[in-house]
């Protein structure tokens, strides 16, 4: 049988039709075999992936091996060309890029295929050879997740605009609209590295029992995302909450930037610009941060969103700043290797400045670079979250690489974790840039607002100024004194809780200090996700490197991160566990570091809990409805102010000593 899966119309649908049409021609029985299979999905989207959306995937798999016409020379991993006495294929899995360009469109530099594309009135050509290869690569790497590694994967393009007397001489991995099924086989009879036996040839890509797997019901080609209420609510914020005309009126024309403190939604607002960007104009934003943890959380809205990346049809993509910048560096030859990247980090964005303002990478060189690889560098706008931590250099990189007027910087404020305050504007002329001051609260319900800047005027922060959102009443607060770590079944109730009302764990969220993750023989350990997963709950653990590289998929899973990940998140309720491990590490930290201060106004040790309580406040504002919080038994200046906050809002706070109290 085949049975063809995934959007239901464009060009993608039509190649898919017409690739099920080809089949038939070739294997008439095959529409109506049980023990055949051909799936064809259209539009996967590969959930957590950096490249999420492929064409068409293609998974064959035959109970019995079937014959086709040899056309051509085979081409083995090792040894001379040759012409098979006999071919068969038992299975295969295809991942094909469709390109519907006419053949004033594409261009072949020996078997590579380009196409042309025009973006803002310029044209530019992209490898689609090379985009298809990395996709491939991409979908391998997906499938390894799943623990799916023992399945060979083949990448194709598929002209639907050209006829196979308009491709270059074979072999190549390229087809074309009227390319007939066999023919397709003996392609991949050329491309694929096949190992001569008798010179009678058997394509397969995987054994029996992977592509069993593979076209099983739970195989991860079915996944889809379901969006929790939570999810719902964030989309309609970003696609269908209006925004001032006069803010979107000023992208690409000025500088924009976003001030205001935790809470007021600055990242959902970024998010609220590109989308709008895309929609009404189709332009391509990039979106950068440093936060891994967040990356992933934005690319899971996008992909809810539907919203592509791609350079012909516009979008959005999300990227960390190391990882954009490590990209320049390899294209402009200022590093040849991913490896050590960060060893050398600052000596490498010296030598990348360098080149950007002596004329050694010139205009005319830098535009080049963007229209070679436009997937990664061509760039309509650049959104900047957490922009008060951007060191001077990483700014007049972006600046030169992309011009001021094209950037939308958000400024946290008081968020700044880095040891200097980043000035984006000190270069600008009067009327080049624009401040958008965010003030009131937009994630937290009021009561939350009002304990939040109860804690900040207790612990000195005199100019906090957010606004409650009388709009959005209620909200709670609970104060676990003790080991919280020890009491998952305190998390797992207020898991449930947040059920019951119509959320799901994803949407709540996790954070601890680095002294909860711990060195084991099987490496680092979250011991707080370990012991909810022990109690019986599941888990999406951002704490762990290779985790954190995707976003969660599974609605079930609660997510934990460290609190250095946490800024620009959310939860329906939030859990910090040993906040004042928190204050501990970050004032310890800020003595540690080299930092500056004026004795006249304050002792080291005033300026590192000044710092420790600006710390404070990020984790405090992620909640929207219920802010837990963990602390020690020990005295120390944060325990005081929650204590004295808690028994001022004793209508809204609950304060729960562990150590007399169990579930």
């Amino acid at each position: 049988m085949i049975v063809i899966t995934g959007v239901t119309e464009g060009d993608e649908y039509e190649a898919a039709k017409r690739l099920e049409r080809r089949l038939l021609d070739l294997w008439p029985d095959i529409a109506q075999s049980k023990a055949d299979v051909v799936r064809i999905f259209v539009g996967l989207k590969m959930h957590g992936q950096k490249m999420e959306d492929l064409d068409l995937v293609v998974i064959g798999f035959f109970a019995e091996a079937r014959s086709f016409d040899v056309e051509w020379k085979f081409y083995p991993r090792d040894g001379e060309p040759f012409t098979p006495k006999a071919a068969r294929v038992r299975n295969f899995a295809l991942v094909i890029e469709v390109k519907s360009h006419d053949a004033k469109g594409v261009r072949f530099e020996n078997t590579a295929a380009f196409v042309k594309y025009t973006r803002n009135g310029d044209a530019s050509w992209q490898c689609v050879t090379e985009k298809n290869r990395s996709q491939m690569f991409e979908f391998k790497k997906w499938l390894d997740r799943f623990g799916l590694d023992n399945v060979h994967v083949q990448n194709l393009v598929l002209f639907t605009g050209l006829k196979e007397r308009d491709l270059p001489r074979r072999p190549h991995v390229c087809i074309a609209s009227d390319t007939s099924f066999e023919r397709i086989l003996n392609v991949l009879g050329q491309v694929s590295g096949i190992r001569e036996k008798d010179r009678k040839v058997t394509l397969s890509y995987g054994a029996e029992e992977a592509f069993a797997r593979l076209l099983a019901p739970n195989s991860p080609l079915f996944e889809t995302i379901a969006p929790t209420p939570l999810d719902r609510r964030r989309m309609d914020l970003i696609a269908k909450s209006a925004l001032q005309d006069a803010w979107l009126e000023d992208l690409g024309e000025r500088q924009i930037l976003l001030k205001g403190r935790g809470g007021v939604g600055k990242t959902v607002i970024l998010l609220q610009m590109a989308y709008r960007a895309f929609d009404q104009s189709g332009q391509r934003s990039l979106v950068l941060t440093f936060n891994k943890a967040l990356v992933a959380d934005m690319r899971r809205t996008m992909s809810l969103l539907g919203v592509p990346r791609s350079v012909e049809r516009g979008g959005v993509a999300i990227e960390t700043v190391h990882g954009f910048i490590r990209q320049l560096m390899l294209k402009l030859g200022v590093i040849d290797c991913r490896e050590g990247f960060l060893d050398g980090y600052e000596t490498h964005k010296s030598t990348l400045l360098h080149y950007l303002l002596s004329g050694t990478v010139t205009g005319d060189d830098l535009a080049e670079t963007i229209r070679s690889d436009a997937t990664q560098f061509d760039w309509d706008l650049v959104f900047v979250d957490e922009g008060q931590d951007w060191p001077g250099d990483e700014i007049a990189i972006l600046n030169a690489v992309y011009g001021p007027k094209r950037l939308v910087v958000s400024d946290g404020v008081d968020q700044y974790v880095r040891n200097s305050v980043a000035d984006w504007t000190s270069s600008l002329s009067k009327g080049e840039s624009k401040v958008r001051p965010l003030k009131k609260c937009l994630r937290m319900k009021a009561n939350i607002a009002s304990f939040v800047a109860d804690v900040a005027a207790g612990l000195g922060l005199d100019d906090w100024d957010l606004e409650p959102n009388v709009d959005a009443a209620g909200g709670r607060v609970i104060v676990f004194e003790g080991d919280l770590a020890a009491e998952p079944a305190r998390i797992a109730a207020l898991v449930e809780e947040a059920r019951e009302l119509g959320n799901f764990p994803v949407d709540l969220l996790a954070c601890v200090p680095p002294g909860l993750v711990v060195k084991t023989a099987q490496g680092p350990e979250n011991e707080a996700a370990a012991a909810y997963v022990e109690h019986g709950g599941r888990v999406w653990d951002g704490t762990a490197a290779d985790v954190r590289e995707h976003y969660p998929i599974d609605r079930d899973e609660l997510r934990f991160v460290q609190y250095d990940s946490c800024r620009g998140l959310e939860g329906w309720t939030t859990i910090n566990y040993d906040l004042d491990q928190l204050w501990d590490y970050k004032a310890s930290q800020w003595l540690s570091e080299k930092h500056t201060h004026d004795p006249l106004l304050e002792t080291r040790e005033e300026a590192a809990a000044r710092h420790a309580a600006r710390w404070i406040m990020i984790p405090l504002t992620r909640a929207i409805d219920t802010l837990v919080i963990g602390i020690g038994a020990n005295p120390g200046p944060l325990r005081d102010v929650l204590r004295k906050v808690a028994d001022r809002r004793e209508d809204f706070v609950e304060w729960i000593d562990l150590t007399r109290s169990k579930v």
